[in-house]
C-alpha cells in the first residue's frame, strides 16, 4: 500500500479519521479497505508506464491519503475533499499519459528506473514510415 492508517491521521487528523470510520459499519477496516482500493486504483493508472508497485514516491502517499478519505466520506464529501480527489485523479492521468512522473525521496539510479519502468511494445514496423513494397513488387502482381 502506498499509505497507512497513521499516514491518513498525520495528515487530516485522529478526530477526522474516526469520525469518518464512525461512518461505516466495519469501523476501523473501512479504512484499511479504503487505502486498499486507493491503491489498487493508483496502480491502474501507473501500470501504464511502471513497474507496480512503485516504492520510495512519498508523493504517492499524499495521493492515496486523498483517494481513501475521498472513499470513506461516502458520497458525502465537501468541496475540498472532493478538490483533492480530482486533483489527484488528474495527475495519475497526466502520469499514464506521460505527462508526468513519479517522483521519489532519493533520485534512481540508471539501473534502479531500468527496473521501475515499462518500456512500450511498438508491433514491428510501426515505426516505419514507408511503404513495405516497392513499385517493382507492386507491377509483378497480377491486375484483375
Amino acid at each position: 500500500m502506498y499509505a497507512t492508517k497513521d499516514d491518513m491521521i498525520t495528515r487530516f487528523g485522529i478526530r477526522q479519521i474516526n469520525e469518518l470510520e464512525s461512518m461505516h459499519h466495519d469501523g476501523e477496516l473501512s479504512t484499511d479497505k479504503a487505502l486498499i482500493d486507493a491503491t489498487h486504483q493508483i496502480n491502474s493508472y501507473l501500470s501504464v508506464r511502471y513497474i507496480t508497485p512503485v516504492v520510495g514516491s512519498e508523493f504517492l502517499t499524499v495521493i492515496a491519503c486523498n483517494i481513501a478519505r475521498y472513499r470513506l466520506y461516502m458520497n458525502d464529501s465537501d468541496g475540498e475533499v472532493q478538490k483533492r480527489y480530482d486533483e489527484a485523479i488528474a495527475w495519475l492521468k497526466d502520469v499514464a499519459n506521460g505527462k508526468a512522473n513519479v517522483t521519489y525521496a532519493t533520485p534512481l539510479t540508471a539501473q534502479e528506473i531500468q527496473k521501475t519502468t515499462v518500456r512500450p511494445v511498438a508491433p514491428v514496423g510501426a515505426s516505419h514510415k514507408g511503404g513495405v513494397f516497392g513499385d517493382n513488387v507492386f507491377a509483378k502482381l497480377p491486375r484483375p
